[in-house]
């Protein structure tokens, strides 16, 4: 399976050095879809050969709960402090 490769030569406004430019047909190449495809293959036949795991603590648990929490506030906080010389209503 060969992949053509269309070349596109390019003159600089600045120096007049050319450019070759080179356009691929498609937006994956080979290595790429084995390595996806490997990947897909591993999430579908790795949960069936390993044993389940214990459950994680309950500490643990709440980790995405605060991160989540925290970027709540600091969404609706305003951008603009009186440290940094802000007028009010001028964002």
């Amino acid at each position: 399976m060969e992949v053509r490769r269309m070349n596109m030569k390019i003159r600089s406004s600045y120096g007049g050095d050319t450019v070759v430019v080179s356009k691929s047909k498609s937006n994956f190449s080979v290595e790429t879809v084995l390595v996806l495809v490997g990947l897909a293959a591993s999430l579908l036949i790795l949960p069936v050969i390993l044993p389940p795991l214990p459950p994680p603590p309950m500490m643990l648990l709440l980790v995405p709960i605060v991160i989540l929490g925290g970027l709540m506030v600091f969404a609706f906080l305003p951008s603009c402090s009186l440290i940094s010389g802000c007028q009010k209503g001028v964002i």
